[in-house]
């Protein structure tokens, strides 16, 4: 296993509960790559991919615009233009539509799933839903159409359609122009270092290899089976799964396959005690989460702008992001931000939004479990035990029927 993320992690402990051996290889410190610093969401509402008709031009206008919650911080690159053709390719009604219906499928049940995980593992967990406020009535109505189109995918989660004034009730801390809001009580947030934190115990209980700051090198395959290379040794192995987030596509290649993903940088800052927001909220015109955590502190999180592997925090994409939530959340107008740490994590992406779970290129035996997007958190149980169930299976004549994941082709 490659890569200690909330989604190798989740591989690592379902492949050991399976009865599999599991070494967990990380090039840097357990579950601080893009699991560490994000918004800890498990939202099976909120799982429209971005390849929706009409997201193109969107993106394009959105790129113009320095302060716009998605941008392209990249130099443009053959890997982007032929990542770009993809995504357009994917970006009709019919093949959005297939993109949606995968992913409903991969987050059915991913509340009740965390909810019992953290029961068994012991790690934060909030139940308190999540709460979208609007400030215009056009935004409110675009989330009643695209919240449809979920329930039809297979959405079961309760929604209540809240007025202005029990917005407020439900939630003093935001501003005064807030038309009315969605509150979905079913849905669930997480401190996600606490659950990383919490598999890499329950790995390392299950007698699975942590091994961090340990460099993946190559992948190959050979007459002794797979090899994993490192700058300290060779492993071998019955199976690799590549979990390695930015890093997936890389690595992939050294054993000559080509897994088509782009990195989408988030950022976030977690508030000191003192906003009083009672749960997680969603500010949906600018693409915003807030999430509260126990001791009071808020985390505020935000963009999607396309980077290369390994691009840096910026400083100045978090304050855009500060000062577009401060409209909704007028606590955060005064926060000084040269006294916070600023986090960001590239979070790999696939051109039509369905993560890459399952065995890829033709010499049996290499899986991915990569290509999340956003959805990282909320897919992570069903991610870990698809690849468990693929993995333990791979030496049978007929592989069992596995409805949750997402096969390559």
């Amino acid at each position: 296993m490659i890569g200690s993320g909330i989604i190798g992690l989740s591989s690592a402990f379902h492949l050991l509960r399976a009865g599999n051996r599991v070494t967990l290889i990380e090039r840097g410190a357990c579950g601080r790559e893009a699991s560490w610093g994000n918004a800890g969401w498990i939202v099976p509402s909120l799982i429209h991919p971005f390849n929706a008709p009409g997201a193109v031009p969107q993106a394009l206008w959105g790129m113009l615009n320095p302060n716009s919650p998605i941008a392209l911080r990249q130099f443009p690159s053959w890997s982007l233009a032929r990542w770009g053709l993809a995504f357009l390719r994917h970006s009709s009604s019919s093949r959005s539509r297939e993109s949606l219906d995968a992913l409903a499928a991969m987050a059915s049940g991913a509340t009740t799933d965390v909810v019992a995980l953290a029961e068994h593992l012991g790690f934060e967990v909030h139940r308190t839903g999540l709460l979208i406020p609007f400030r215009s009535k056009t935004a409110l109505a675009a989330h009643r159409v695209a919240h449809a189109e979920v329930v039809a995918a297979g959405y079961r989660g309760r929604v209540e359609e809240l007025s202005a004034a029990q917005i407020a009730a439900r939630e003093p801390a935001l501003a005064d122009d807030i038309v009315g809001g969605v509150y979905l009580p079913d849905e669930v947030s997480v401190r996600p270092d606490t659950m990383t934190r919490a598999l890499a115990r329950a790995v390392e209980n299950l007698w699975g290899e942590l091994a961090e700051h340990e460099t993946v090198t190559a992948v190959h395959h050979g007459d002794r089976g797979w090899r994993v290379r490192t700058d300290r040794r060779v492993v071998p192995a019955d199976a690799v799964v590549i979990a390695a987030g930015g890093q997936s596509a890389a690595l992939a290649r050294t054993c000559g396959v080509r897994l088509p993903l782009q990195s989408g940088r988030g950022c976030s800052v977690t508030v000191p005690p003192g906003l009083g927001l009672r749960g997680a909220l969603k500010i949906a015109e600018d693409r915003i989460a807030c999430t509260p955590f126990d001791g009071g502190e808020v985390r505020i999180s935000g963009t999607f702008d396309l980077v290369r592997p390994g691009a840096g925090t910026s400083r100045a994409r978090m304050r855009s992001v500060l000062a577009a939530a401060a409209r909704t959340l007028p606590g955060l107008r005064d926060l000084d931000l040269s006294a916070i740490e600023v986090w960001s994590g590239a979070r790999p992406c696939t051109p039509d939004s369905v993560p890459l779970v399952g065995p890829v290129g033709p010499t049996p035996g290499l899986f991915a479990a990569t290509g999340h997007g956003t959805l990282g958190m909320t897919l992570a149980v069903a991610t870990g035990r698809d690849i468990a169930a693929r993995v333990t299976a791979m030496n049978s004549a007929t592989l069992p029927n596995i409805p949750k994941g997402h096969p390559i082709p």
